[in-house]
């Protein structure tokens, strides 16, 4: 069983889809990035691990938006996928040249590839230089114990 320090709360009170929109109301009210969320057909109750996994990488991804991208606008959905659930977050910032950057791999990037990595699962973070940065996350979906 992994460690789950720090698992929040509101994703136990309210589910991980109020959970995420929570975050990202939190994100849209405190700076001048207006942020859509799409989630559909996720079942309330996830296992905690895949739960923690996705909040985790969905705050930093908001998290290098707010700090480095300069967006305008971000899209977060999830979805089910593939006997899994992908996470996408996408924004329409300044973008990185994601090839220059592959020998320093920033800590918060290399943290979203482990917790993704620790389940099973995928992700991949593609940018453009001028056409923002999209962050995908697939892990895959376990049964949860009744």
């Amino acid at each position: 069983m992994r460690c789950l320090t720090g698992y929040p709360s509101v994703i136990d009170d309210l589910g991980l889809v109020e959970a995420l929109k929570a975050e990202c109301d939190r994100v849209a009210r405190a700076g001048s990035v207006k942020v859509d969320v799409d989630a559909r057909e996720i079942p309330q109750k996830l296992p905690q691990d895949t739960a923690l996994c996705l909040f985790r990488i969905a705050q930093e991804a908001l998290r290098n938006v707010v700090r480095h991208a300069g967006a305008s606008a971000v899209e977060v959905s999830l979805a089910p996928m593939d006997g899994g659930l992908q996470l996408a977050v996408s924004d329409n910032g300044a973008g990185f040249d994601s090839a220059r950057d592959t020998g320093r791999q920033s800590l918060g990037h290399a943290s979203m590839r482990e917790r993704v990595h620790l389940l099973g699962g995928e992700v991949d973070i593609d940018s453009t230089p001028g056409h923002g940065t999209s962050v995908i996350a697939w892990v895959p979906l376990q049964a949860v114990p009744s």
